[in-house]
Parts: C-alpha cells; sequence; structure tokens
C-alpha cells in the first residue's frame, strides 16, 4: 500500500511567512550585531531565529519532508517532498537599515516547485502561487508584464566578486540596447516584482536554488518563463546537500531568449579573450 504524505497549504506557508515577518520588522529596529560566514556573507540572528522557527515547524507538522534552507536543513532520505527557504533574503540590507528584505519559501515536488510563497513585511506584500493555479499578490491575480523588447525594459541582474558568466559585462551589453539593470538586495523581492509586472526579468549566477525555486513557480504561474542561466530547465531534486542550478534568468518570457543569447556570447567572447583571442 503506497504511503500517503500530507504537504503543507499555501495557507500553511503564507502564515509562516506572516510570523516570519515580524521577527524581521521586530528585528530590523534592533541594531543586531552581524556574523560572517565562511563565504563571506553576513548572517544574523534574525536569519538564524527564522531558520529554527521554519525546521521546527515542518519536524512538527510534516516531518516526512525535507527542509533545505539558507541556515541549516534538515534531510528525510528517500522523500521526493522538500521545502526550501531563505529566512532571510537582503540579509546585507536588513543590516544597512534598508526595507528591501524578504522572507522565501517554496515546496518542491518531485524536483519541481508546487507552491511558493514570498514576502516582503515592510509592505505587506504577499505573493504566492500554487502550480497551475496561478499568481498572487496579496490575494488578487497577477500577471507579467507584455513588454516586448529590451529597449525600456527593467533587469534585474545580481553579481558579485569572482561571480561566474561576466555579469558585469552582460549589463553593459544590455545598456546599450536601451535597457536598464538594477542590482538587486533581495534577489526574491525583484522575483515578486517580474511576477507583478513591475520589472522584466532577473539575472542570477549563483549556484543555490534558495530563492530561485519560489521565483521560478511564481513567475510562470503569472505567465512568465524560468530557466538556468545557460538556458535549461530549472530541476531541483539533485539531493539536498548536492542539489545546485546553474543561476537562473526569470522574465516575463517575452525576450528570455535574447536574454541568455547575450549572456552566451558575453561568456564565449571573454573565453577567448583569457585564451589571447581579441575578437
Amino acid at each position: 500500500m503506497e504511503k500517503i504524505i500530507c504537504i503543507p497549504s499555501y495557507g500553511y506557508l503564507i502564515k509562516l511567512a506572516e510570523e516570519a515577518g515580524k521577527m524581521i520588522l521586530k528585528g530590523f529596529t534592533q541594531g543586531l550585531k552581524k556574523e560572517w560566514k565562511d563565504d563571506g556573507t553576513p548572517v544574523t540572528e534574525i536569519d538564524q531565529k527564522i531558520n529554527d522557527l521554519v525546521l521546527s515547524r515542518f519536524k512538527r507538522d510534516f516531518p516526512e519532508i525535507s527542509v533545505y534552507s539558507e541556515e541549516g536543513s534538515r534531510e528525510v532520505r528517500g522523500s521526493d517532498f522538500k521545502i526550501i527557504c531563505d529566512p532571510l533574503d537582503g540579509t546585507s540590507a536588513f543590516l544597512g537599515g534598508i526595507p528591501e528584505s524578504t522572507f522565501c519559501i517554496s515546496l518542491v515536488v518531485g524536483g519541481s516547485p508546487f507552491l511558493a510563497v514570498i514576502y516582503d513585511p515592510f509592505l505587506k506584500r504577499m505573493w504566492w502561487a500554487e502550480k497551475d493555479k496561478g499568481a498572487f499578490l496579496n490575494g488578487k491575480k497577477i500577471q507579467v508584464s507584455g513588454h516586448k523588447e529590451l529597449k525600456k525594459s527593467i533587469v534585474c541582474i545580481a553579481y558579485w566578486n569572482k561571480a561566474p558568466y561576466h555579469l558585469h559585462l552582460v549589463s553593459n551589453e544590455l545598456m546599450k540596447q536601451g535597457a536598464t539593470w538594477m542590482s538587486p538586495l533581495s534577489i526574491a523581492y525583484f522575483g515578486g516584482l517580474v511576477a507583478s509586472g513591475q520589472i522584466h526579468a532577473t539575472i542570477f549566477p549563483g549556484n543555490k536554488p534558495l530563492e530561485t525555486a519560489a521565483m521560478h513557480l511564481l513567475v510562470e504561474e503569472a505567465g512568465g518563463k524560468a530557466t538556468d542561466i545557460l538556458g535549461k530547465p530549472l530541476v531541483y531534486d539533485d539531493g539536498i546537500n548536492d542539489g545546485i542550478i546553474e543561476g537562473h534568468i526569470i522574465s516575463n518570457g517575452v525576450f528570455h531568449d535574447e536574454l541568455q543569447q547575450i549572456i552566451e556570447h558575453v561568456s564565449v567572447k571573454e573565453s577567448l579573450n583569457t585564451l589571447g583571442y581579441d575578437r
């Protein structure tokens, strides 16, 4: 007899997001001390407290679901169900007193996102999506922008020292084509903006799916497109500790392929330059 697994509803994830949001707002005014992780990124007491909240709730309510979260995970071997979470996306902004941080969580089933929630507690904006049922912002159905070309588009590009794919050069190329680009403090926040049609794309070179999984479902359910940075499908089933992605392009879908081609062209050109070819 096949075992029945209980999974959370979008309402459960929304309530969890609201609870996390209260913790973010409370910590925002307290001048918290930061520490540094091995990868050189900051972490605060609030990151860890929200992470612990997520772990404890799922251990209590859904013990057969794995949790992969920024500050600590819990693996359930053999489970096809996984929570992917960034408890505080935008820690640097949070520490700098800039109100651009989000709580981001998704339920992945068999490698594909099934539920997603991104919550901005500062403006009380709750984005959520359920597979095949649409995307919503504060209960109102949303869709991506129909903007048709790179010219006058707004593209969010995340990059940092030694980030792959030469995205600093990609940003220059986009400006040449008349696009505006922004650097995110919370990549999940900008994913919400793509879904609700306020900007047109995000490009992310990182290999952790902490925000990408939720953004992926949210934007696809709003009518957009999500792939890895190489243009291949995004899959989240490579194991709880080894599951990595090749970045992402998440967009309104209209000029998605053009963005991928620009990234590929810049990467090939820089590789040739490294080898001593000037083309």
